[in-house]
């Protein structure tokens, strides 16, 4: 999947919508940008408020649904980052997560390394690799390293 801007994503929304017999809404655009300009990781909750503080209305039950049908297009991925509830990324690469159980601090990791070591031992056991899911969870007290996050983290 190739998502680089938001126009590309919403143009696969709108396919996406178009191919499954759905509407294309304001509300369902509208959370689309809103976790696209977040940029980070936010829950349902989170963005509910943001678009709350705005102009459109956009009731909790439809950013729920509409975040269900956002991970269904493949749009986004959902991710489970340790504090009972699910928090939503725009869907551009495969990366994993290293998450602070203090601060609940979310780093991104994308290691090339990791990746071919993850597809070897799926291939050395006879399975073809589709995907994963990888969340590290760790104390981000500062180690041996002087605090220095690692130089594949985003």
């Amino acid at each position: 999947m190739s998502i680089k801007t938001y126009e590309d994503a919403e143009q696969q929304l709108r396919d996406y919508l178009t191919e499954n017999g759905l509407r294309c809404t304001i509300e369902r655009l509208a959370i689309l940008r809103a976790i696209w300009e977040h940029g980070g990781h936010p829950s349902a909750d989170i963005i509910a408020d943001q678009l709350s503080a705005g102009k459109l209305y956009v009731s909790r039950a439809t950013v729920y649904r509409t975040l269900d049908l956002l991970v269904d297009s493949e749009l986004l991925c959902s991710v489970k980052l340790g504090e009972g509830h699910r928090h939503y990324e725009v869907n551009i690469s495969q990366h994993d997560h290293i998450i602070c159980q203090t601060t609940e601090r979310v780093i991104e990791i994308r290691d090339e390394e990791l990746e071919r070591k993850i597809r070897s031992l799926c291939e050395s056991r006879g399975f073809c690799y589709l995907s994963h899911v990888l969340e590290i969870k760790a104390d981000c007290e500062p180690a041996d390293n002087g605090g220095k996050e690692d130089s594949n983290s985003d």
